[in-house]
């Protein structure tokens, strides 16, 4: 996040923002997942609960397409506390900005990557280069933020056993022997295991087990 800071400062945004979509539970400060705005500003966003009115996070929930500030919908007649969203903004140097909504097409919600100046520059070559820019950094946070999902062991328990006393050094016939199984099995266990592993051998086989953690050494 410094080096995005340090990159978007080149074209004149001096605050960013990264985070996860409404969805009417979640309150803003746990959905945040990167935060580079003032800090004045974000105890007061946070405080008032300004994103419930915040024309630009409210347009992030209808378009799938990257935006200016002043192009999300506001009527300033009918929506006063939008307007003023927008308006003490620009006291801390957020006059104008650029917002990239992020929608997860696995169903589970989305983000927004919003960055902000004063005067920062908006041609649309920049637009370019802030938008895979902010992709790019969401991709690493989310990934960062996100646990890794259990994954479902690929071999069999049998298949574990014999490939961990392989990597212990035994043969086929010895570990029949302390499994009580025939070498005949044992082998076909073996066989089975370096099929599922996509291995050309058996020591191939033990060595992605170990580096998957299917097996792990006794």
């Amino acid at each position: 996040m410094k080096l995005f800071n340090q990159s978007i400062a080149e074209a004149g945004f001096n605050a960013y923002v990264m985070v996860g979509l409404p969805d009417n539970v979640t309150t803003f400060p746990k959905r945040l997942m990167a935060n580079g705005w003032p800090d004045e500003w974000a105890d007061l966003y946070i405080k008032e609960n300004l994103c419930d009115v915040d024309p630009v996070a409210l347009h992030c929930m209808r378009t799938v397409d990257p935006f200016d500030w002043n192009t999300a919908p506001l009527d300033p007649a009918r929506e006063r506390k939008a307007l003023s969203v927008m308006q003490r903004a620009s006291d801390f140097r957020m006059k104008h900005g650029f917002c990239v909504p992020i929608h997860y097409g696995d169903g589970s919600g989305g983000a927004a990557v919003s960055i902000a100046g004063d005067q920062p520059d908006l041609a649309k070559g920049v637009r370019s280069a802030m938008l895979l820019m902010s992709l790019y950094a969401h991709h690493r946070v989310r990934g960062l933020l996100t646990p890794p999902r259990p994954r479902k062991p690929l071999l069999t328990a049998r298949e574990r056993e014999v490939l961990t006393w392989c990597a212990a050094g035994k043969s086929s016939w010895e570990i029949g022997r302390i499994l009580n199984i025939s070498q005949h099995t044992a082998d076909a266990h073996f066989k089975s295991a370096v099929k599922k592993l996509k291995a050309p051998n058996r020591l191939a086989a033990v060595v992605l087990a170990l580096r998957t953690g299917e097996i792990s050494q006794l």
